[in-house]
Protein backbone atom coordinates (compact mmCIF):
# COMPACT_ATOMS: atom_id res chain seq x y z
CA UNK A 1 0.00 0.00 0.00
CA UNK A 2 1.32 3.47 -0.65
CA UNK A 3 2.48 5.04 2.48
CA UNK A 4 1.10 8.60 1.55
CA UNK A 5 -2.72 7.13 2.03
CA UNK A 6 -2.03 6.60 5.94
CA UNK A 7 -0.60 10.38 5.94
CA UNK A 8 -3.71 11.73 3.86
CA UNK A 9 -6.28 11.61 6.96
CA UNK A 10 -3.47 13.04 9.17
CA UNK A 11 -3.28 16.12 6.99
CA UNK A 12 -7.08 16.69 6.64
CA UNK A 13 -7.25 16.22 10.43
CA UNK A 14 -7.64 20.16 11.18
CA UNK A 15 -9.91 20.71 8.05
CA UNK A 16 -13.58 20.74 8.78
CA UNK A 17 -15.84 20.24 5.84
CA UNK A 18 -13.88 19.30 2.61
CA UNK A 19 -16.30 20.18 -0.24
CA UNK A 20 -15.67 19.62 -4.91
CA UNK A 21 -16.79 21.93 -6.36
CA UNK A 22 -17.55 19.55 -9.86
CA UNK A 23 -19.09 19.19 -12.93
CA UNK A 24 -19.48 17.12 -16.47
CA UNK A 25 -18.66 19.71 -18.87
CA UNK A 26 -15.81 22.18 -18.79
CA UNK A 27 -17.09 25.68 -19.64
CA UNK A 28 -19.78 26.01 -17.07
CA UNK A 29 -17.62 28.37 -14.68
CA UNK A 30 -17.32 25.94 -11.54
CA UNK A 31 -13.70 27.90 -11.66
CA UNK A 32 -15.30 31.05 -11.23
CA UNK A 33 -17.92 29.66 -8.59
CA UNK A 34 -15.29 27.39 -6.28
CA UNK A 35 -13.06 30.86 -6.38
CA UNK A 36 -15.35 33.18 -5.28
CA UNK A 37 -17.26 30.90 -3.14
CA UNK A 38 -13.50 31.00 -1.56
CA UNK A 39 -13.74 34.61 -1.14
CA UNK A 40 -17.07 34.62 -0.03
CA UNK A 41 -16.41 32.43 2.82
CA UNK A 42 -13.25 33.93 3.91
CA UNK A 43 -15.35 37.55 3.54
CA UNK A 44 -18.06 35.85 6.06
CA UNK A 45 -15.41 34.53 8.61
CA UNK A 46 -13.28 38.14 8.89
CA UNK A 47 -16.87 39.35 9.50
CA UNK A 48 -16.99 37.27 11.88
CA UNK A 49 -13.85 38.60 14.08
CA UNK A 50 -11.81 35.88 13.27
CA UNK A 51 -9.20 35.06 10.91
CA UNK A 52 -10.23 33.88 7.77
CA UNK A 53 -9.43 29.97 7.52
CA UNK A 54 -10.98 29.26 4.20
CA UNK A 55 -8.65 26.47 1.95
CA UNK A 56 -8.73 26.58 -2.11
CA UNK A 57 -7.08 23.62 -3.79
CA UNK A 58 -7.30 23.98 -7.51
CA UNK A 59 -6.92 20.11 -8.55
CA UNK A 60 -7.14 21.11 -12.60
CA UNK A 61 -3.92 19.52 -13.11
CA UNK A 62 -4.53 20.63 -17.00
CA UNK A 63 -6.31 23.82 -16.91
CA UNK A 64 -5.21 25.30 -13.43
CA UNK A 65 -6.94 28.67 -13.39
CA UNK A 66 -8.04 29.39 -10.01
CA UNK A 67 -5.64 32.13 -9.38
CA UNK A 68 -6.59 34.03 -12.31
CA UNK A 69 -9.69 33.87 -10.88
CA UNK A 70 -8.08 35.35 -7.31
CA UNK A 71 -5.29 37.31 -8.82
CA UNK A 72 -2.71 35.97 -6.88
CA UNK A 73 0.87 35.22 -8.89
CA UNK A 74 1.58 31.77 -8.29
CA UNK A 75 4.96 30.89 -5.80
CA UNK A 76 6.30 27.57 -5.26
CA UNK A 77 5.38 26.81 -1.67
CA UNK A 78 7.40 27.37 1.41
CA UNK A 79 8.48 24.08 3.15
CA UNK A 80 8.14 23.25 7.00
CA UNK A 81 7.38 19.76 7.54
CA UNK A 82 5.97 19.78 3.67
CA UNK A 83 4.58 22.11 1.58
CA UNK A 84 2.26 25.69 2.98
CA UNK A 85 -0.46 26.88 0.78
CA UNK A 86 -0.20 30.51 -0.29
CA UNK A 87 -2.19 32.90 1.33
CA UNK A 88 -3.67 35.57 -0.84
CA UNK A 89 -4.40 39.03 0.48
CA UNK A 90 -7.94 38.13 1.21
CA UNK A 91 -7.21 35.31 3.29
CA UNK A 92 -7.70 32.38 1.17
CA UNK A 93 -5.33 29.54 1.50
CA UNK A 94 -4.44 28.71 -2.13
CA UNK A 95 -3.04 25.68 -3.41
CA UNK A 96 -2.41 25.26 -7.38
CA UNK A 97 -0.46 23.15 -9.73
CA UNK A 98 0.52 26.42 -10.95
CA UNK A 99 2.52 26.98 -8.26
CA UNK A 100 5.00 24.56 -9.76
CA UNK A 101 4.29 25.04 -13.22
CA UNK A 102 3.81 28.31 -13.81
CA UNK A 103 2.07 29.05 -17.04
CA UNK A 104 3.11 25.80 -18.62
CA UNK A 105 1.05 22.70 -19.69
CA UNK A 106 1.07 19.75 -17.36
CA UNK A 107 0.72 16.66 -19.39
CA UNK A 108 -0.33 13.97 -17.29
CA UNK A 109 -1.43 10.21 -17.76
CA UNK A 110 -3.44 7.74 -15.74
CA UNK A 111 -1.46 7.06 -12.82
CA UNK A 112 0.99 10.08 -13.49
CA UNK A 113 -2.42 11.74 -11.73
CA UNK A 114 -3.10 9.82 -9.02
CA UNK A 115 0.83 10.17 -8.02
CA UNK A 116 0.10 13.70 -8.38
CA UNK A 117 -3.08 13.84 -5.95
CA UNK A 118 -1.65 11.36 -3.52
CA UNK A 119 1.42 13.77 -3.36
CA UNK A 120 0.12 16.82 -2.59
CA UNK A 121 -2.64 15.71 0.25
CA UNK A 122 0.15 13.51 1.72
CA UNK A 123 2.64 17.03 1.49
CA UNK A 124 0.34 20.31 2.03
CA UNK A 125 -0.34 21.22 5.52
CA UNK A 126 -3.35 22.86 5.75
CA UNK A 127 -3.34 23.27 9.52
CA UNK A 128 -6.78 24.26 10.72
CA UNK A 129 -9.23 25.17 8.27
CA UNK A 130 -13.19 25.79 8.84
CA UNK A 131 -13.48 24.92 4.79
CA UNK A 132 -11.79 23.10 1.99
CA UNK A 133 -12.93 23.86 -1.31
CA UNK A 134 -11.75 21.87 -4.58
CA UNK A 135 -11.94 23.23 -7.80
CA UNK A 136 -12.25 19.36 -9.80
CA UNK A 137 -11.18 19.72 -13.59
CA UNK A 138 -14.46 18.33 -15.36
CA UNK A 139 -15.81 15.07 -15.94
CA UNK A 140 -15.60 11.61 -13.59
CA UNK A 141 -11.48 11.41 -14.04
CA UNK A 142 -8.85 9.90 -12.16
CA UNK A 143 -8.80 12.96 -9.89
CA UNK A 144 -12.33 12.51 -9.21
CA UNK A 145 -12.27 8.39 -8.39
CA UNK A 146 -9.15 8.96 -6.46
CA UNK A 147 -10.58 11.39 -3.75
CA UNK A 148 -13.92 9.29 -3.41
CA UNK A 149 -11.50 6.63 -1.99
CA UNK A 150 -8.96 8.63 -0.31
CA UNK A 151 -11.30 11.26 1.79
CA UNK A 152 -14.39 9.48 2.36
CA UNK A 153 -16.15 12.50 4.17
CA UNK A 154 -15.79 14.67 0.61
CA UNK A 155 -19.19 16.85 -0.13
CA UNK A 156 -20.18 17.41 -3.59
CA UNK A 157 -21.13 20.50 -4.97
CA UNK A 158 -22.57 19.89 -8.49
CA UNK A 159 -22.54 22.93 -11.39
CA UNK A 160 -23.82 22.97 -14.32
CA UNK A 161 -25.37 25.40 -17.13
CA UNK A 162 -29.11 24.97 -18.56
CA UNK A 163 -27.93 24.16 -21.53
CA UNK A 164 -28.96 20.64 -23.06
CA UNK A 165 -25.61 19.49 -23.65
CA UNK A 166 -24.33 20.30 -20.45
CA UNK A 167 -27.49 18.90 -18.28
CA UNK A 168 -27.08 15.63 -20.29
CA UNK A 169 -24.15 14.96 -19.54
CA UNK A 170 -24.47 16.07 -15.60
CA UNK A 171 -26.93 13.85 -15.86
CA UNK A 172 -24.11 10.75 -16.29
CA UNK A 173 -22.10 12.47 -13.49
CA UNK A 174 -24.82 12.57 -11.06
CA UNK A 175 -26.00 8.86 -11.50
CA UNK A 176 -22.29 7.99 -10.66
CA UNK A 177 -22.03 9.93 -7.83
CA UNK A 178 -25.16 8.32 -6.31
CA UNK A 179 -23.94 4.50 -6.99
CA UNK A 180 -20.82 5.54 -5.19
CA UNK A 181 -22.80 7.41 -2.55
CA UNK A 182 -20.88 10.23 -2.63
CA UNK A 183 -22.38 12.68 -0.40
CA UNK A 184 -24.01 15.33 -2.83
CA UNK A 185 -24.59 18.74 -1.16
CA UNK A 186 -26.89 19.77 -4.10
CA UNK A 187 -27.07 21.09 -7.73
CA UNK A 188 -26.88 24.86 -8.60
CA UNK A 189 -27.30 26.42 -12.30
CA UNK A 190 -24.54 28.77 -13.49
CA UNK A 191 -24.44 31.44 -16.03
CA UNK A 192 -28.13 31.15 -16.47
CA UNK A 193 -30.13 33.55 -18.50
CA UNK A 194 -33.69 32.89 -16.90
CA UNK A 195 -33.74 29.07 -18.45
CA UNK A 196 -32.58 27.06 -15.32
CA UNK A 197 -35.68 25.61 -15.09
CA UNK A 198 -33.97 22.52 -16.86
CA UNK A 199 -30.84 21.90 -13.73
CA UNK A 200 -34.12 22.53 -11.27
CA UNK A 201 -35.85 19.59 -13.25
CA UNK A 202 -32.58 17.76 -13.39
CA UNK A 203 -32.34 18.02 -9.30
CA UNK A 204 -35.75 16.93 -8.94
CA UNK A 205 -35.69 13.75 -11.19
CA UNK A 206 -32.42 12.37 -9.33
CA UNK A 207 -33.54 13.62 -5.70
CA UNK A 208 -31.02 15.57 -4.86
CA UNK A 209 -31.50 19.90 -3.83
CA UNK A 210 -31.62 22.19 -6.47
CA UNK A 211 -29.06 25.45 -4.60
CA UNK A 212 -30.62 28.04 -7.57
CA UNK A 213 -29.38 29.90 -10.45
CA UNK A 214 -26.00 32.29 -10.77
CA UNK A 215 -26.96 34.66 -14.02
CA UNK A 216 -24.50 34.81 -16.62
CA UNK A 217 -23.12 38.34 -16.16
CA UNK A 218 -20.60 40.15 -18.30
CA UNK A 219 -19.03 42.07 -15.31
CA UNK A 220 -17.48 38.80 -14.54
CA UNK A 221 -15.29 38.53 -17.29
CA UNK A 222 -14.24 42.35 -16.67
CA UNK A 223 -13.23 41.80 -12.99
CA UNK A 224 -11.52 38.36 -12.96
CA UNK A 225 -8.48 38.68 -11.58
CA UNK A 226 -9.78 41.38 -8.89
CA UNK A 227 -11.50 40.19 -5.87
CA UNK A 228 -12.88 42.94 -4.83
CA UNK A 229 -14.67 43.94 -7.83
CA UNK A 230 -15.99 40.20 -8.88
CA UNK A 231 -17.82 40.52 -4.86
CA UNK A 232 -19.82 43.52 -6.29
CA UNK A 233 -20.54 41.31 -9.42
CA UNK A 234 -24.26 40.52 -9.60
CA UNK A 235 -23.02 36.71 -10.11
CA UNK A 236 -21.36 36.80 -6.96
CA UNK A 237 -24.42 37.82 -5.07
CA UNK A 238 -26.74 35.52 -6.43
CA UNK A 239 -23.66 32.64 -5.66
CA UNK A 240 -23.89 33.90 -1.77
CA UNK A 241 -27.98 32.98 -1.68
CA UNK A 242 -26.81 29.60 -4.07
CA UNK A 243 -23.79 28.79 -0.72
CA UNK A 244 -26.75 29.98 2.13
CA UNK A 245 -29.11 27.63 0.39
CA UNK A 246 -26.44 24.86 0.79
CA UNK A 247 -25.96 25.65 4.07
CA UNK A 248 -22.62 27.16 3.77
CA UNK A 249 -23.08 31.16 4.66
CA UNK A 250 -25.67 32.68 6.85
CA UNK A 251 -28.63 33.95 4.53
CA UNK A 252 -27.85 37.36 2.54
Amino acid sequence: MDPRRSVIDKRLAGVGRIIAFCSAKGGVGKTFCASVSALLLAKAVSAGGKTAAIGLFDLDFQGASAHIVLGAKPRLPEEKEGILPQRTSEGVLLLSAAAFTGERALPLRGAEVTDAVLELFAVTQWGALDLLILDMPPGMGDEMLDLLTLVPRLEVLVVSTPSLISTAVVDRLIGLLLAVDAGIIGIMANMSRGDAGAVRDLAGRNGIPYLGEVPFDPLVEKETGRPAGLLECPASRALERVLARAGLLASP
